[in-house]
């Protein structure tokens, strides 16, 4: 005993942790008004920023999100022709899935309320951003039961230099990481009390994000094996067993049957989300039959791969829709992969530095890695490390952020790998970097 209070007393009289202290005690007490104050100077950041950048129509992904939603707005239905990705699409013929509906019926509101504003869009797409930071706080004070890293986390993941710049274009990405963070939110919630409350807010996130961007679809079937898993001692019961997927699988298929029905009815086929995925798997893998396979494919290798699959499928007839091309992508690439299975593993393995570092990805764009992009690789490593950290220690508490994380890096390295990619998860990287950072775990 009067060792532990020799140490307590130590422990105690260190200035960086009583400071912590005071810190955590002060942030707790005046936690909704720290929150506040934080909302608030984020809005004035990102007006400042809007004015500074206002919306672009051709930045970004604004030209294909805003192009279906005006397209809506204005009574040509959910319609965009892009020749890029379908080469036989037409203005009469130009009825497309290519982005996910979620965002662009957000966004066809907001068309329709302020005349087609893009500067309203781009305050959507602030306060979206604030949606995520907020919903970042409760997430890491959720696991961490730290008022400090739950501050620390909204903090960086506003500084983190991907965020900002998405309020200055239109795309499902900021859609997409509130629905993630929110899902994740409930699902930790849920994991504690058992309500169905917490279970159908759960999946209902989920499904706002793979109706915002397809891949994270592998995020809610991720959650959904975790759970059977978790949940495994109560097998003998099996309601109890079964419960939250049960009632997780049935929000999400709620939200996507729309789509689906739509997909279908339309295209002939249902797709569970964006008609691009063919497209992405072809382009970023049809080059390994080469030598110089270890890149990542830029917009004008693209279209000549593209052309020329075209010129050599002469069984086209010039009339298939997107579903129709998608599987004549999914169709090629498949011969492509199966005929270098070695150079496609190896590819996927490189795949992982595109992926989080955007390891050489400017090249494929005209322009080598520079300070800004090295910088930017050094913050990925440091946040990776961070997070390895919190979650190593914590690996049943936390494991729908980490395996999240993990079952999203395998989809994407699989078909296609930039750090833009990872935008809507990255909240769950930053609440585990923070937490990795302030040390802050507790059971």
């Amino acid at each position: 005993m009067g060792k532990m209070k020799t140490e307590n007393s130590e422990d105690q009289s260190r200035p960086d942790v009583g400071r912590l202290e005071k810190i955590e005690t002060i942030l707790k007490d005046h936690s909704n008004l720290a929150l506040i104050l934080l909302v608030s100077i984020t809005l004035l950041a990102g007006s400042y920023y809007l004015r500074l950048i206002p919306p672009d129509f051709n930045n970004g992904e604004t030209v294909s999100w805003w192009g279906i939603a005006t397209n809506l707005v204005r009574g040509y239905g959910y319609s965009l022709c892009n020749q890029y990705y379908f080469p036989f699409c037409t203005a009469a013929s130009s009825a497309t899935a290519m982005r996910e509906p979620a965002p662009v019926l957000l966004f066809a509101v907001v068309a329709k309320l302020f005349n087609e504003s893009l500067l309203a869009a781009g305050v959507t797409e602030l306060i979206l951003l604030i949606g995520v930071m907020v919903t970042l706080f409760f997430l890491t004070r959720e696991w961490t039961g730290s008022t400090t890293a739950a501050f620390l986390s909204a903090i960086i993941f506003v500084l983190y230099p991907r965020t900002m710049p998405l309020i200055s274009q239109v795309s499902g990405d900021l859609l997409a990481g509130l629905g993630v963070t929110f899902g994740i939110l409930f699902t930790l919630r849920a994991r504690k009390s058992d309500h169905i409350r917490d279970w159908l807010l759960a999946g209902l996130g989920l499904g706002i994000a793979l109706m915002s961007r397809s891949a994270m679809l592998v995020v809610a079937v991720t959650v959904l094996a975790g759970l059977l898993v978790e949940r495994w001692n109560l097998r003998k019961n099996f309601i109890q067993w079964t419960r939250p997927t049960l009632i997780i699988f049935a929000i999400v298929l709620v939200i996507m049957t729309p789509w689906l029905i739509r997909t279908k009815l339309v295209f002939g086929r249902a797709l569970t989300g964006s008609s691009l995925v063919g497209y992405n798997i072809y382009r970023h893998n049809y080059m390994l039959g080469t030598n110089d396979y270890f890149h990542n494919v830029g917009n004008n290798e693209s279209w000549d791969a593209i052309q020329a699959l075209v010129a050599r499928r002469t069984d086209l007839l010039g009339t298939e829709n997107e579903a129709q091309m998608d599987l004549v992508y999914r169709e090629e690439v498949l011969k492509i992969i199966a005929a270098n299975p070695v150079h496609y593993v190896l590819l996927s393995g490189y795949r992982f530095f595109m992926l989080w570092f955007d390891w050489r990805v400017s090249e494929a764009f005209g322009y080598p890695m520079g300070p800004t992009e090295y910088a930017t690789a050094f913050l990925q490593l440091l946040l990776l490390f961070l997070a390895i950290i919190a979650s190593k220690n914590n690996l049943q508490k936390t494991w729908p952020l980490w395996a999240s994380l993990a079952v999203v890096t395998l989809s994407y390295m699989a078909v296609n790998s930039r750090l833009h990619y990872l935008i809507p998860v990255m909240p769950l990287v930053i609440s585990l970097s923070t937490a990795g950072l302030s040390k802050k775990f507790r059971p």
